[in-house]
């Protein structure tokens, strides 16, 4: 699984700036990677942004990051402010997750979330089983795999604070003059 690395830019005349390093903000939040750019897309989602490389005019500070960083693995797109602005968060994930979501069942009933998974050896039954059923119990336990929306794939995550930031940088430079500039390893 891919940890995600870039910044924020924002442009002054015909020239950008990086600002904000997004990989702590970010960090190992796989649902967001494969929604927005297609990378660990285990929920399937039509991605967004996928593919789009480095821009030629990024920053010269960016430049020397994705010199030294970025191999034939890496995955780099970028986005604007006003593409982000625009998502349909609502929108839904093309088939169900491909990762078990795993939940503890108490005895009021209620549900807490536990975990997602690809593979427990030990539980190679409940995938099994959840090729044709909606979800599995076993115990104080249910398996699903569902259809994520986007804005699952945001929650739990500093992306609200990304874009606010982002906003912030959008009212001074424009929407069209703040990005996202992204890579993956």
């Amino acid at each position: 699984m891919a940890q995600i690395y870039g910044a924020v830019e924002f442009r002054i005349e015909d020239e950008w700036y990086d600002v904000i390093n997004v990989s702590s903000l970010l960090l190992q939040h796989y649902d967001l990677n494969g929604c927005l750019f297609g990378v660990d897309n285990y929920a399937d989602f039509v991605p967004l942004f996928a593919g789009r490389g480095v821009p030629e005019d990024c920053s010269e500070n960016l430049k020397q990051k994705v010199s030294t960083y970025l191999d034939d693995e890496s995955w780099p797109s970028w986005v604007l402010y006003s593409e982000l602005a625009c998502i349909d968060w609502d929108e839904r994930a093309v088939s169900r997750d491909y990762r078990i979501s795993e939940y503890v069942v108490y005895g009021d009933g209620k549900e807490k979330f536990v975990t997602k998974w690809l593979n427990k050896l030990e539980h190679d039954w409940v995938r099994e089983a959840l090729e044709t059923e909606l979800e599995v119990r076993s115990g104080d336990r249910v398996f699903r795999r569902p259809v994520l929306r986007r804005a699952d794939a945001i929650a739990g995550t500093e992306f609200g604070l990304l874009m606010k930031l982002m906003g912030c940088l959008a009212d001074r430079f424009g929407v069209d003059g703040v990005r996202l500039v992204v890579w993956f390893g």
